[in-house]
């Protein structure tokens, strides 16, 4: 029913794929004329095509760069699927000297490679390689045994080879067939949203009776439907539910195919956080202030316990993701987790790795009188690749689907706690 966890560094990966067009026979012939000499003449030229000895094309183009001192050159397969292939040099305006290369090894440009030299000579000496990911690095000034004028004409697959051992090359190389269960219940929760509408407090109880979370009482059937949307049909509306209902809702579809009931509301509110504060212990139940924490660690905790059949506890769990990957983003501190900005790199690591989670966040700010972390809000994520090896994430929040950008846009300065969810075979998902 549930799929197999894969995790840490996969044994074998095939980077780069079979799908990465090389351009470095192309590049051999373009040093005297692109890549080095005087830069004057390569600011002056048009974009042309070049063709190696198996007609595959390669278009060499040449522009001002975002930074004022900076062209881009760019050496770019025909027949590529995105930006993978894309081969960048960027040269001082100043002098022609090389800055840097960046090489896209697949298909989204968020991710890439940049190669710059140790030293002030391009000419001697070795390089220092990054491997960003979305904004952050998951390899940073990892030593490579060329020179950066070395690199005009190497193949990607020799500075693979060259840092086999300290590079995690298996990020570029997520098994695609992992995913489709993930997409499934994507698609699942998004058909399931016409069913629901938003309700403060609201939720479903273990008989998949719609209440109010705090007391327990039923929801009343005239302020469900006042709280349609626009284009809802009365006939498909079961219930409503807040953020952390809909949540339940979700984890529900996964819990109640193997228990035979949902998860009883009154277990998710147990408290799991454990402070010294006397501020914080005093207003803890007047404002809440752990709530989201406590309800999506329950949450997990008993998807977890569904799975393995076998009781599990949120202190003993370890669904709470805690990892720091990256050389220069997504630190994780305890009870609060990362900022919430930084977490699209982190759930791109977390799809290569543990293919076949699901997220939920507890969102938190610094809030009311006196200021206190308060954890005021929940999401749900669903990171995958599709089968051209683009990565996504779908967002679900408060019974709709939010694009990561306009959630990143309204929780920009918060924190938030991701804790990680099985999600089971499609035919076993019935929220």
């Amino acid at each position: 029913m549930f799929g197999i966890a894969v995790s840490g560094v996969l044994a074998a990966y095939e980077v780069p794929s079979a799908d990465f067009r090389d351009s470095a026979d192309i590049r051999a012939g373009l040093v005297n004329t692109w890549l080095a000499g005087d830069i004057d003449p390569v600011r002056l030229r048009n974009s042309a095509m070049y063709f190696d000895q198996f007609s595959h094309g390669y278009k060499v183009t040449q522009q001002r760069d975002s930074s004022p001192d900076l062209i881009a050159i760019t050496v770019s397969p025909s027949d590529k699927k995105g930006v993978q292939g894309d081969w960048v040099l960027y040269r001082k305006l100043s002098d022609g000297l090389p800055d840097h290369i960046r090489i896209y090894p697949v298909v989204d440009s968020s991710i890439y490679i940049e190669i710059r030299s140790e030293g002030l000579n391009p000419q001697k000496g070795r390089c220092l390689l990054d491997l960003v990911i979305f904004g952050s690095r998951a390899a940073h000034n990892v030593p490579l045994g060329l020179s950066l004028t070395g690199l005009y004409t190497a193949r990607f697959e020799s500075v693979v080879a060259l840092t086999s051992s300290t590079v995690d090359w298996s990020l570029l190389d997520p098994d695609l067939r992992l995913y489709r269960d993930m997409v499934s219940a994507a698609a699942v929760i998004r058909n399931g949203l016409k069913t629901l509408v938003y309700l403060d407090d609201g939720a479903f109880n273990e008989k998949g009776q719609p209440v109010y979370i705090k007391d327990g009482t039923s929801q009343t059937a005239s302020k469900v439907l006042d709280a349609m949307a626009h284009g809802q049909n009365p006939v498909d509306i079961i219930g409503g539910v807040n953020c952390s209902g809909f949540a339940k809702w979700i984890v529900d579809g996964i819990v109640r195919p193997v228990a035979g009931q949902g998860i009883k509301i009154e277990s998710l509110k147990a408290s799991t956080v454990f402070t010294n504060s006397e501020v914080a212990e005093l207003n803890r139940n007047t404002r809440d202030l752990y709530f989201a924490l406590d309800w999506t660690r329950h949450l997990a905790s008993a998807a977890l316990t569904a799975e393995t059949r076998k009781t599990v506890k949120p202190d003993v769990s370890g669904v709470d993701v805690t990892l720091e990957p990256f050389s220069d983003s997504c630190v994780y501190v305890k009870d609060i987790g990362y900022r919430t900005r930084e977490i699209l790199p982190l759930l791109y690591y977390l799809a290569v790795k543990e293919p076949g989670n699901f997220y939920l966040g507890a969102v938190s700010d610094e809030e009311g009188v006196p200021p206190l972390r308060q954890y005021h809000h929940v999401a749900a994520f669903f990171p995958s690749f599709d089968g051209n090896g683009r990565f996504s994430v779908a967002v679900f929040e408060s019974a709709a689907e939010t694009p990561i950008s306009d959630f990143f846009k309204a929780n920009d300065a918060s924190n938030i706690n991701l804790v990680r969810i099985r999600i089971p075979e499609a035919a076993y998902f019935k929220p």
